[in-house]
């Protein structure tokens, strides 16, 4: 497929983003795996309420973002120029939300796939690309290669 079409299919830009999704049970072991692969993949920045705190993305700021309901945390990253924002809706469910137009070439879209498919082998899960709220719907999926 060329990055033209690409491009009409996945990232069109109709003023919506666009999300990485897991709808499968992320127990807590499974957000922990996915913790350290961000720690050790990723400059990470975390924000509490949309303003930027000091503490590390560690398993026990997991656990307290997961369980806490009175704030909106997320954790931001970028991946070949792309920000993804990693939110904490519950603790069985996983969605990051990029911005369509940030990816604006074939390179950027092969390191989503990348991206993808790493994170859909560390958790042995489907993970989907879907427009925003769109989740049943997918654009994309990448399933686990089993070993």
């Amino acid at each position: 497929m060329d990055w033209t079409t690409i491009k009409q299919e996945l990232y069109f830009e109709d003023g919506s983003l666009r999300d990485i999704v897991v709808d499968a049970d992320m127990t807590l072991e499974k957000w922990l795996l996915l913790c350290n692969f961000l720690n050790k993949n990723y400059s990470l920045s975390v924000f509490c309420d949309g303003h930027k705190i000091d503490d590390d993305f560690n398993g026990l700021l997991v656990k307290n973002m997961l369980s806490d309901d009175e704030h909106s945390y997320y954790v931001s990253f970028s991946i070949c120029e792309v920000q993804l924002h990693l939110y904490f809706w519950g603790k069985q469910y996983l969605e990051f939300d990029l911005f369509p137009n940030e990816v604006d070439s074939l390179e950027k879209h092969m390191a989503i796939l990348d991206f993808m498919a790493q994170l859909s082998n560390l958790l042995s899960f489907t993970v989907k690309l879907t427009g925003e709220s769109c989740h049943d719907t997918p654009l994309l999926e990448v399933e686990p290669v089993a070993l």
